[in-house]
């Protein structure tokens, strides 16, 4: 308030003398008393006139420049507060002030910005968020990754990887969420919201990954199926199996009613031995985990098969990275599930003159196990089907196979799924977490 009192004092004293000095020279020069001296009057007014528009013009430069300078978002402007002017001092302290006190909050900004999106890249979901011309504005690294995508900067990206998103995105509909299955072979949950944001839509999609849950609930519910299916079974069957020895066992009895009994009981026994596969699939022994050396152990297994890969005509590849990868699991069961991976392998390379299985082992932040044959494939229609249990096209199958090995591989909490599979290519994949042996303490 002084500072402006002070002003205005300066701009009026000028003023004053600008109507004095201009008012006494022209009255010289009207009243012919002093037309020289009223000339010089004059010019000296406007002398006056030239340094007030000069002081007002190097204070609306001094305000430009910092107006320039907030427009474009420069902190680092400083305005001399040591010159010979008193006004334009208190004015470069002002300004100081005010610039100290905007960097001061965009900093504070920064810093929340940078926090809320740091807390975005920590959540396990993923975030897409674009504007109505559809530019993304911000994705976090799990969208990325749920999505199998490395970068996206326009909504067109995702649509042309996923063509069926199209459509959800385009209604908005943000009452009901979206399966999507992944290319990852992941089933995701889609949602959209909206949100204003400076009068600007803003579409965000929120992004979840409920493979592990769908799996989980699958595998319950097949459980509890198992065991009544098992147990409803078993009760009805061994009664027969009872009353057709029974009954086989009379003298009295005619041979055709022996040899129909004895079918039934045969039968009878097959029908048991089989819902036994079953309980076995519902029954399974939690692991028993402890760390071994699991290259060796498919190392030691591919040996043991190596007859069937000689008389098969397969030629059998390992590829570990590392060279040697430890692992806590129960080995037992671990090797059960890359047997019956491989057997299968052998049996779809069957009449194959040059067939081909891959496996590879590759530790980072999970571990990765892959089997690839170059075999017949699997067919489209039967992809979906080959883990549920029960399922099988083989004569003597009895389907709880990958079933089993899948849930195997959940108890040691990872996950087992078929990646790729047409006419020369079939590639399962294994996923499981995975921690790195410490290293030895040097003393």
């Amino acid at each position: 308030m002084v500072f402006s009192k002070h002003l205005y004092i300066v701009i009026l004293g000028y003023l004053i003398s600008i109507l004095i000095v201009a008012g006494t020279g022209l009255a010289l020069v009207v009243t012919h008393t002093a037309i020289i001296l009223g000339c010089i009057l004059v010019v000296i007014s406007l002398f006056f006139i030239g340094a007030l528009v000069k002081r007002l013009n190097r204070f609306n430069s001094k305000i430009r420049t910092f107006l320039d300078a907030i427009e474009d978002k420069e902190n680092m402007i400083f305005f001399n507060e040591q010159s010979a002017d008193k006004e334009m001092n208190a004015l470069s302290r002002s300004l100081n002030r005010i610039n100290n006190l905007l960097a001061t909050t965009q900093s504070h900004n920064l810093m929340q910005k940078n926090f809320y999106y740091s807390l975005l890249e920590e959540i396990p979901d993923g975030i897409l968020a674009w504007n109505a011309e559809q530019k993304i504005l911000f994705t976090n690294g799990a969208a990325l990754r749920l999505l199998g995508m490395e970068q996206i900067r326009f909504l067109y990206q995702l649509e042309e990887q996923y063509p069926s998103l199209k459509d959800f995105i385009a209604y908005k509909n943000m009452q009901k969420s979206y399966l999507l299955q992944s290319d990852s072979q992941k089933q995701l949950s889609l949602s959209i919201n909206q949100m204003k944001l400076n009068s600007e839509q803003i579409s965000m999609l929120a992004i979840k990954d409920i493979s592990h849950e769908l799996s989980n609930k699958e595998s319950e519910s097949w459980n509890k199926l198992t065991r009544v299916l098992t147990h409803e079974i078993m009760n009805t069957i061994a009664p027969i199996v009872s009353l057709s020895q029974t009954l086989s066992s009379h003298r009295e009895a005619d041979e055709k009613v022996i040899r129909g009994l004895r079918v039934i009981r045969e039968q009878s026994e097959r029908l048991m031995e089989f819902t036994e596969s079953y309980r076995r699939l519902s029954c399974m022994p939690e692991p028993k985990k402890k760390r071994f050396s699991l290259t060796n152990s498919l190392r030691n297994l591919s040996l043991l098969l190596q007859s069937d890969f000689e008389n098969a005509h397969i030629h059998f590849i390992l590829n570990s990275t590392p060279m040697d990868i430890s692992f806590d699991g129960d080995e037992k069961q671990l090797s059960q599930v890359f047997l019956n991976l491989l057997k299968n392998s052998i049996q779809s390379l069957e009449g194959e003159t040059e067939g081909q299985i891959i496996l590879t082992l590759k530790a980072t932040d999970k571990l990765y196990i892959k089997i690839l044959d170059n075999g017949r494939g699997i067919p489209m229609e039967l992809q979906e089907k080959i883990f549920v249990p029960f399922f099988t096209t083989k004569k003597e199958g009895t389907g709880i196979g990958l079933s089993l090995c899948r849930q195997i591989i959940k108890r040691h909490g990872g996950n087992l799924f078929l990646q790729e599979s047409k006419q020369g290519k079939t590639l399962f994949v294994i996923t499981l977490p995975f921690v790195k042996e410490p290293a030895p303490c040097l003393l």
